[in-house]
């Protein structure tokens, strides 16, 4: 993320230099020193807190304005102007604070995201840096919580030093299961109405072209899986469209095929007979038969198996109204940063 020093701070009294000091001390390394404008320059490098600067941060200062005006205008990604949309107490908190990417489960979900970050590296390497250095932090809004999870946020920030909409401080990005049952269904009610609120507050998010997070693992993963292999192999059979909308974790519900409704049994009139009786009598839930239902929190290792690979994760999503998802996943993110 790109920021700035504005002329403005010093002509507005006196200067906080401790937050001052606070941002040019902590946040240099996790982002972007920009400054070309003369005017700003200028008035920097007389100011009192640049006098008060050492030796080596004059010469950090001096590098980034070199690096700035060899870049050209790159205003328009500056996103914290010091002195002008910031105050150096509003700066420091903003830019200070770790990227929250809130997901379903923040451990096991995590998982399909890291997976992405490994497979794709060249795409993702900030990413990774910003891992690393525990500037990105997972954190879990299952279902009708991640409302509550931003709320939260946004109620941190009800201090009178906070001069802002209260959403211009966040620091957020989420990913959401479709928890479509088959291709074309509509998005359920909750999930449109927590759609609405994340666009309200200018949260970035995206919604998961397939069902769940665990729809993405890769067809070779699945030679891993020990138990239950009369589902997994009936699963496997499955059209790779079908596979995208498939409860893993359940399988059918235990009905007749032909009470589910209408649209669900156009989409998987494919499968035969037997698979279907299959998928109604089985499931994934005890994933690991050992006598408990962990579906949820061993099934996402396999995203972990060195057989994952990024030609295994684009033959998954190759077929898919976009096929550039995971890249375009990775993009969203880099772009919070």
């Amino acid at each position: 993320m790109f920021f700035t020093i504005h002329r403005d701070l010093f002509t507005q009294g006196q200067v906080d230099v401790q937050n001052l000091n606070k941002v040019w001390n902590v946040c240099t390394d996790q982002h972007t020193f920009y400054q070309s404008d003369i005017d700003d320059v200028e008035a920097t490098e007389n100011s009192e807190w640049y006098g008060s600067l050492s030796d080596i941060d004059k010469m950090l200062w001096e590098e980034s304005v070199a690096k700035s005006v060899q870049m050209g205008n790159k205003y328009d990604k500056v996103k914290v102007a010091i002195g002008s949309s910031y105050s150096p107490f509003e700066a420091f908190n903003f830019l200070s604070a770790p990227l929250q990417i809130i997901l379903e489960n923040s451990r096991n979900d995590a998982y399909f995201l890291k997976a992405i970050f490994k497979c794709f590296r060249q795409d993702s390497k900030a990413i990774e840096k910003h891992i690393d250095n525990r500037w990105i932090k997972f954190v879990m809004g299952g279902g009708s919580t991640v409302q509550q999870v931003i709320e939260t946020e946004l109620e941190s920030f009800g201090s009178g030093r906070f001069t802002r909409e209260k959403k211009d401080y966040l620091r957020c990005f989420v990913l959401l299961d479709s928890d479509k049952e088959y291709s074309g269904a509509p998005l359920k009610q909750g999930t449109r109405n927590l759609v609405q609120f994340l666009s309200e507050n200018q949260v970035p998010h995206h919604i998961l072209e397939k069902r769940e997070m665990e729809n993405y693992i890769p067809a070779i993963a699945f030679d891993r899986v020990t138990e239950n292999r009369l589902f997994v192999e009936a699963y496997l059979r499955l059209s790779p469209e079908q596979k995208d909308y498939f409860d893993l974790e359940k399988g059918f519900r235990d009905v007749n095929f032909n009470s589910l409704p209408e649209e669900f049994q156009t989409f998987f009139s494919s499968v035969n007979e037997q698979d279907r009786v299959v998928f109604r009598a089985n499931d994934l839930k005890r994933f690991t038969g050992e006598g408990r239902d962990d579906f949820k929190s061993e099934c996402p290792k396999l995203f972990q198996l060195e057989c994952v690979d990024k030609a295994s994760l684009l033959e998954r999503t190759l077929h898919q109204q976009n096929p550039n998802e995971l890249k375009d996943i990775i993009q969203k993110i880099r772009e919070q940063l």
